[in-house]
């Protein structure tokens, strides 16, 4: 007869069944298996150990080495034409102005200030100052109708890394530009 668990419509006695002899062999087996276990255990752990300092060691290398801004937009220099890069993606590449570009620099000049001014702030100061610097380098035998201003001027994140700069750019209307749009002598 069985009973059910918590309870009990009768007991049954057995007697549990006698432990099988050892054999010395299996006991040194178990422990040489410990053994390796541990040490692979081990190794794995200085594995980890050397892989974490070798990346932490190369990502400190690449911080300390590169400047965030340096090889952005906020490097090009009035006189410049440049290609955008795939699907217009903010890389720029200069190129010579006597072939097909994106755009051609017309200014660049910095702002001041410790503290991020906002968006508004600098998109009116980059409308203001880029407008003023237009009429001396635009060519004025150019018909200004196929042509379009654009500024760039840091992100929040360009300022806390100490960019100032706002460059100031012509661009086609109707596709790419040929030729320099600079005026004789500017």
């Amino acid at each position: 007869m069985s009973g059910s668990p918590g309870g009990g419509a009768g007991t049954r006695s057995f007697d549990p069944p006698a432990p099988a002899p050892r054999d010395p062999s299996a006991v040194h087996q178990g422990r040489g298996l410990g053994l390796v276990l541990a040490a692979l255990a081990g190794a794995l752990v200085i594995a980890a150990v050397v892989v974490t300092a070798v990346v932490v060691s190369h990502r400190q290398h690449h911080t300390q080495a590169t400047h965030p801004l340096r090889g952005t937009v906020f490097q090009l220099r009035p006189g410049q034409c440049i290609n955008f890069g795939p699907n217009g993606t903010a890389v720029a590449h200069v190129v010579p102005c006597a072939q097909p570009h994106d755009a051609e620099i017309y200014g660049a000049f910095t702002v001041a200030g410790s503290h991020w001014p906002g968006t508004a702030t600098l998109s009116a100061q980059a409308g203001q100052g880029c407008q003023s610097r237009l009429s001396g380098y635009l060519n004025p035998q150019l018909d200004p109708s196929g042509m379009a201003e654009f500024y760039v001027y840091p992100n929040p994140g360009a300022w806390a890394a100490g960019g100032r700069s706002i460059i100031c750019e012509i661009r086609g209307t109707d596709g790419k530009l040929t030729g320099s749009v600079r005026a004789a002598g500017g």
